[in-house]
């Protein structure tokens, strides 16, 4: 099995500064360093570095020695990178104090790639091969559909989201790797929970691994869904987090490691990257990762606040129908009063919002999910008065019940 990375080199010029700059703003930087990046370029080398054999296919331009230096060093096989006659593509990388980045992209040589170099490159692979694929190049859907008829597996990650994306076939997809700001804009949804359940559903061959940040990871196909923790560190730069994870999730998969232990390595690699600054330069070596694996401590929600939140969450699910404040009061020990505030609190509703909102959540889960009719749900959730909750969930996802099951099944 051979695993073949179609993406984009770029160079970095990553900006250190205070805060992100606004829009009609003006900000004086602390420093100005420049390194080697692209999510191609990126997610190739952590392949490398996660011990994995990977080839790099993709166009650079008259000044890309700094970039096919570093992938050379780092043992990847640069024998299908083509040199065009133009300026290389680069990335003005806003970095802020709190590790927070900002981006914006000149595409340069990355969108030189035609259909006749593509399948030149693809001629030299074969059925079970892996090709890894970004947003920052030409041609994706092409690449695409030329490698599925191939029979090669096919992880793209959307990244950077934009129309080009949907002329992109996700049937013909193996993994996709997305974070929650992409899942949105290809489900139409802002709860994570409901774009996992419509990717299921429209693409039920597809597996999905969905980044969420200090919130870990998910991992979700036809049969299985599994949750990984993520690891606690001092945030530097994330700017190569999402790459990390991608690249030694493939190299993980690559030498058939199991889901949940490809999750966890991933997830501590990611974790190294963003405690470093710089784009590649921060990538860890796989035995790096191995040496700090038991010293890196994931972020469990084992405070006293974290655990008052989880029963309130799971009271309320466990007693959809009939959860009132009075019986989680005596559960929790407080007073009505008391316990009320603490939910306010921690969830930023009241007590019977709070119930409305996850009463709302469940019926759209729902609506995606089974096959009930919009009578039998609305009762299932515990609601006699069908008008009241049809308002409701109306006014909480901007559509019917009607229009929500419609648009996100058709």
């Amino acid at each position: 099995m051979k695993i073949l990375n179609f993406g984009s080199c770029n160079i970095d010029y990553v900006y250190s500064l205070q805060h992100i700059v606004k829009i009609g703003e003006t900000e004086t930087t602390h420093t100005l360093e420049t390194f080697p990046g692209g999510k191609g370029l990126n997610q190739s080398i952590a392949v490398s570095r996660a011990g994995a054999k990977i080839y790099h296919a993709g166009c650079v331009g008259n000044d890309s020695k700094m970039l096919t230096d570093i992938l050379q060093k780092n043992g990847v096989d640069i024998s299908y990178l083509k040199t065009v006659d133009t300026k290389n593509g680069h990335a003005v990388i806003q970095v802020s104090s709190k590790g927070e980045n900002s981006i914006f992209l000149y595409p340069g040589s990355n969108e030189k790639i035609t259909k006749e170099y593509v399948d030149t490159v693809l001629d030299k692979f074969d059925a079970g091969d892996i090709i890894i694929l970004q947003n920052e190049i030409n041609n994706v859907d092409y690449i695409v559909e030329k490698a599925y008829q191939k029979g090669m597996c096919i992880v793209l990650n959307p990244s950077p989201f934009n129309e080009k994306i949907h002329a992109i076939n996700f049937n013909m997809l193996s993994y996709i790797v997305i974070n929650e700001v992409e899942l949105s804009e290809i489900s139409e949804s802002t709860e994570p929970e409901e774009g996992l359940v419509y990717l299921k559903n429209k693409y039920p061959e597809l597996k999905v691994i969905l980044t969420l940040g200090k919130d870990g990871c998910v991992f979700v196909n036809a049969n299985q869904e599994l949750r990984q923790a993520a690891f606690k560190v001092d945030v530097v730069d994330t700017t190569a987090a999402g790459d990390t994870f991608l690249g030694y999730f493939v190299a993980e998969l690559s030498k058939g490691t199991d889901y949940s232990q490809i999750l966890k390595i991933a997830s501590a690699a990611s974790a190294i990257t963003v405690s470093r600054k710089g784009a590649a330069p921060s990538i860890p070596n796989k035995s790096e990762v191995l040496s700090l694996f038991d010293k890196l401590r994931e972020i469990k929600s084992n405070n006293k606040n974290n655990s008052l939140y989880e029963q309130i969450e799971g009271y309320i699910e466990q007693n959809i129908k009939t959860a009132n404040l009075a019986e989680l009061s005596q559960i929790l020990g407080y007073s009505t009063v008391y316990t009320g505030g603490i939910v306010k609190r921690l969830t930023g509703e009241t007590f019977s919002k709070a119930v409305l909102s996850k009463r709302c959540k469940m019926a759209a889960h729902m609506l995606l999910s089974t096959n009930f009719s919009i009578h039998e749900i609305i009762h299932m959730v515990g609601y006699e008065n069908e008008s009241y909750f049809r308002k409701a969930f109306k006014k909480k996802y901007g559509e019917t019940l009607s229009e929500y099951r419609n648009k996100r099944c058709n």
